[in-house]
């Protein structure tokens, strides 16, 4: 039975991780979306312009890291259900082995150049 338990999770944990990559690529493409919409916008100077973009980063939990010349970067943690999922395959201990990785990891870093509104991410 557990190592039924053990063998779903592992399957699901798969399933979610390739759906968290789906949703972090969808979700990045609409953040460019908007950030090329912004700065399109010939209505707003380019201060409202910075501060739209610098709010949408910092309503989606980015922590502004630095903003140079025409460059923006932005980073974020993420938890991994579905690595966390996988990781819980391992017997449960795996778990706990995710958490301490989650905290020691580093964050997901985003480069948004204000010019174009391209973002890539590092």
């Amino acid at each position: 039975m557990t190592l039924l338990f053990l063998l779903i999770a592992a399957a699901a944990g798969v399933v979610v991780l390739l759906y968290e990559k789906r949703l972090r690529e969808e979700n990045i493409a609409m953040l460019q979306n908007y950030v090329t919409q912004v700065i399109q916008d010939n209505t707003l100077s380019t201060d409202q312009k910075m501060r739209k973009i610098m709010d949408l980063f910092i309503e989606n939990r980015f922590k502004i890291e630095n903003l140079e010349n025409d460059t923006l970067i932005v980073s974020r943690r993420e938890f991994s259900v579905g690595a966390a999922l996988l990781w819980l395959a391992v017997g449960g201990v795996g778990f706990l082995v995710y958490l301490a990785y989650y905290f020691l990891k580093k964050p997901e870093t985003l480069r948004i150049y204000l010019q174009t509104g391209h973002i890539y991410a590092e």
